[in-house]
């Protein structure tokens, strides 16, 4: 069998049944990645003229005649099939090769060891650490089991709600008290999330702006967001979560009016309605400086296959208090249950639990209040084909880093 290119339906109707797909290896990121200086090739090796191993190629040229390939989320093939795996990478190698290209990167979409919500081992869990010694045997260079988030291409550590078979019910008592007390809240105070279009995506992107300045990573630019909008159709999903002051202001004199119809009002029912009366009076306030409907947090998802992946997220720091936060997470964890998906995936975190001293921690902590499981990916591989054009690479990639 040798490696050959594939148009886009046969490799569609291969890749949509592997259970390792992402969207990383959908045919429209390789048109999305197209618009930022890369190129993309769909090649696979065929049996009897059935595709039986896959991947979208990447590649980007550099100067000096340097060729990078890279199967994002590694290759679709079934990982246990030994042979079949040498075979479709030999096929790559010579592919590569034939190509002008100096190495061969991948991050396959695999576990290594499976593990608890607490990132502990499970006994007895799967364990694909001779995977790992495969591929270093044909020749990978691995990046080692690295923790921290910023050292890979592609997050290494994710945690997970598996929502298969389980009701909506099930799914929010597992949630720790406080967030389900926060998102009840929620319910009262004027809070609605919305699915939006890219009508919407300049505050979308307004709230990513002010998250990466809060939180100290560098933005993407509207347009990238805008191409990815395009590019994924339907399989993205941005929702923004609002403070609407009428709905809120309409909720809380409700409140006011139920508790003046007890027939024996205590003290605390008239603190209560003073209470209300004060949040009238401060959302009036924010009515007058910022309009009806206010903007308090976004995420930007994609569906692919099974997995509802939330990719990205933020929140203005001025309206944390409204905890917009914890019901937009619950609002898009619903939505995943309705598209029929398998697991949201909270996506990256960083591989050490340790409290003290981890400036990653809150990311982790967050995301665990909503119950899950840590996912520990086997991580980077690169197929060195040049070792001269390689250390050449990593030269140039090493003065970017320092002029960045």
């Amino acid at each position: 069998m040798k490696i050959e290119e594939l148009n886009s339906k046969e490799y569609d109707k291969f890749a949509s049944k592997n259970k390792y797909l992402t969207f990383y290896q959908k045919e429209y990121w390789g048109k999305l990645k197209e618009k930022n200086g890369w190129g993309y090739k769909l090649v696979g090796m065929k049996k009897d003229n059935k595709v039986v191993a896959a991947t979208l190629l990447l590649f980007k040229k550099f100067p000096f005649g340097l060729k990078l390939f890279y199967a994002p989320r590694g290759v679709l093939i079934d990982y246990d099939d030994r042979k079949l795996l040498k075979e479709f990478l030999d096929g790559l190698k010579e592919y590569v090769l034939k190509e002008k290209g100096f190495m061969l990167k991948i991050d396959p979409y695999v576990q290594h060891k499976e593990r608890d919500i607490d990132g502990k081992e499970v006994e007895g869990g799967i364990d694909n650490s001779n995977l790992v010694t495969f591929l270093k045997e044909y020749g990978f260079d691995h990046y080692g089991f690295n923790k921290d988030i910023t050292k890979e291409l592609q997050p290494r550590w994710m945690f997970v709600l598996d929502l298969k078979d389980k009701t909506e019910e099930e799914i929010f008592s597992g949630f720790t008290k406080h967030y389900r007390k926060y998102i009840r809240k929620t319910e009262k105070t004027g809070l609605v999330v919305e699915q939006v279009g890219i009508d919407k995506l300049n505050e979308y992107k307004s709230i990513m702006e002010h998250t990466s300045s809060r939180r100290g990573f560098v933005d993407r630019p509207y347009s990238y967001y805008e191409n990815m909008y395009n590019a994924l159709g339907d399989d993205l999903i941005i929702n923004i979560c609002y403070l609407d002051i009428d709905l809120g202001i309409k909720t809380f004199k409700e409140e006011i009016k139920t508790i003046e119809n007890y027939q024996d009002i205590k003290d605390h029912h008239l603190q209560e309605i003073e209470e209300y009366k004060n949040k009238i009076k401060d959302y009036e306030k924010l009515k007058e400086e910022h309009g009806s409907k206010i903007p308090l947090a976004g995420t930007l998802s994609i569906v692919c296959g099974k997995e509802y992946l939330n990719l990205f997220g933020g929140a203005y720091d001025e309206y944390m208090k409204f905890d917009a936060q914890y019901l937009i997470k619950w609002v898009t964890i619903k939505d995943a249950m309705k598209r029929g998906c398998d697991t949201y995936n909270f996506y990256g975190i960083s591989g050490n639990f340790e409290k003290e001293n981890n400036d990653m921690y809150g990311v982790y902590e967050f995301k665990r209040g909503f119950n899950g499981r840590v996912v520990e990916l086997i991580g980077e591989f690169d197929l060195i084909l040049s070792k001269a054009k390689y250390k050449l690479y990593k030269l140039m990639l090493w003065g970017y880093k320092k002029t960045k």
